[in-house]
């Protein structure tokens, strides 16, 4: 018997090794957002016109506006905002499940222990009524190990590893995203703090003049100096004033509570000592012409990465689906061969106290083969299932590579367009405080009626709100263009904090 067992255990060696040597190596696909790079190019024509530099933009690009509360603002966001940190905890969730993933190639060990008394019954001992014996009951005693390992000979364990790294690397794109956002918004809030508390200023000393012109032309109907038209058209003006300075204090209400929410605190919280820090940052800063906005940047801070595609957020979370699609269109196509696994079994299997004897032991070792060979049409189904959503993950991935392009462009027009209306509302306003004063002298050398005085005043006010509101305009398109170009990139770390990943590697 040994001389006609061994040559079968060669062929049967000689076979694993063949099956070994032509199995299919594990799938991790390349990134496709160099070769976008190349197909769609990334040179942004807005930027040669804006006359833009080449290079990497700052990851803290807000310091350029100047504003040291705003800096404060976003850091704490940066720790305390909730969408942020779900977002964390998702890269977290994420690279564990990718962890478990690739230790899916190692081999899976249990220990099993077992005591039972059991006596099988007599229809068990005789089915056949044959007049046998129902034996005695028996206590036994069982504790096995086993060990399995599942050889990867086509590559799947890989490439599921290395399809749930690329689900691990979205995770962290939309973290990025969650935090460029969370970024942008604040400074988008804040500019809205800002503006409404100058415009709420504004409004006042234009209420007040109105309702001093709407006096004066009033008294001037009464001495018959003026029509009544005029009086109606003053007060209108002066009730159009009112309903502005309420409209203006409920957005002002209404941009704290969003900034509340967006550094993590409930907007209704009053009284302790944390509120009186909150305060303080949101309190106007009162200078010689009233509340302040933050700087407008120059042109030249604005850098445009020579990597652009890369940095974005949405277009490395779609690479990173698209990756994924197809390494499950691998595994698709890979699922009606066959599973070759290594098994193991080793324990004791005897009545009580006879554990230790060696008659207890029992073995059992050697390769076992599974292969689904009537699977009634399912792994065809999702071959084309999975082939068709690797086909949806590349379209959306270009439709985000040209949507990207298109936001950087739009961009980039925007905030050459806000920053030029902004220095026009700044020569606008000089030109109306200008023909303010020179009314102002007029009415009082007596040349003028005080209600044109008035009006000009009230003009100047108007002037100096739409100079504000341009600023704040320029400031927004500042910081959609900070977004745009993707400047929020961390240099070598993800959204968790932690060093980036490597990349996964195919099986040889």
């Amino acid at each position: 018997m040994p001389s006609i067992l061994q040559p079968m255990r060669h062929a049967a060696l000689i076979a694993l090794l063949a099956a070994t040597l032509t199995g299919c190596a594990s799938v991790a696909p390349t990134s496709a957002i160099a070769p976008a790079s190349q197909r769609h190019g990334s040179t942004l024509p807005a930027a040669a016109e804006l006359g833009l530099s080449t290079g990497t933009p700052s990851r803290h690009w807000w310091h350029a506006l100047q504003d040291e509360r705003l800096n404060t603002l976003v850091s704490t966001a940066m720790q305390h905002n909730q969408d942020r940190l779900a977002a964390v905890a998702a890269v977290r969730q994420a690279r564990a499940l990718a962890g478990l993933a690739e230790r899916d190639a190692l081999p899976q060990g249990s220990l099993s222990a077992q005591a039972q008394a059991q006596r099988p019954s007599l229809a068990e001992v005789d089915p056949y009524r044959q007049g046998l014996d129902r034996p005695p009951s028996q206590r036994l005693a069982t504790i096995a190990q086993m060990v399995s390992w599942e050889i990867d000979l086509f590559g799947r364990v890989g490439t599921a590893s290395a399809v749930a790294q690329r689900q691990a690397d979205a995770a962290a794109a939309t973290a990025h995203s969650a935090e460029a956002l969370l970024q942008a918004e604040v400074v988008r809030h804040y500019v809205l703090l800002r503006l409404y508390q100058h415009d709420l200023a504004r409004w006042q000393e234009e209420r007040d003049t109105l309702r001093q012109r709407y006096t004066v032309v009033q008294a001037r109907e009464r001495a018959g100096l003026a029509d009544a038209r005029e009086t109606w058209a003053a007060q209108g003006q002066w009730a159009q004033s009112q309903a502005a300075l309420a409209q203006t204090q409920a957005a002002l209400h209404g941009t704290r509570a969003a900034l509340a929410v967006l550094v993590g605190r409930a907007p209704t919280t009053q009284g302790s000592v944390q509120d009186a820090a909150w305060e303080a940052l949101l309190a106007p800063d009162t200078t010689a012409t009233g509340p302040a906005l933050p700087a407008v940047p120059a042109a030249t801070g604005i850098v445009q990465p020579s990597d652009l595609l890369a940095r974005r957020p949405d277009v490395a979370r779609a690479d990173a689906q698209l990756r994924a699609a197809l390494g499950e269109t691998v595994l698709a196509d890979r699922a009606h061969l066959p599973r070759l696994s290594l098994n193991l079994t080793a324990g004791l299997n005897a009545p009580f106290g006879a554990l230790g004897k060696s008659s207890a032991v029992r073995y059992a070792a050697g390769p076992a083969l599974q292969w689904d060979w009537l699977d009634a049409g399912r792994i065809r189904a999702r071959a084309a299932a999975a082939k068709a959503g690797d086909e949806v993950a590349w379209h959306q991935f270009e439709h985000t590579v040209l949507q990207a392009l298109a936001d950087s462009e739009s961009a980039l027009r925007n905030w050459g367009a806000a920053h030029s209306a902004w220095q026009q509302a700044q020569q606008a306003e000089a030109a109306a405080a200008s023909a303010a004063q020179y009314a102002q002298s007029r009415a009082h050398a007596g040349l003028e009626p005080p209600t044109e005085a008035l009006q000009q005043q009230a003009q100047w006010l108007q002037a100096r709100r739409s100079a504000i509101a341009q600023q704040a305009d320029a400031l927004q398109a500042y910081a959609q263009v900070q977004l745009a170009l993707a400047a929020w990139q961390p240099d070598a770390q993800n959204a968790a904090g932690e060093p980036a990943a490597p990349m996964a590697r195919a099986a040889p």
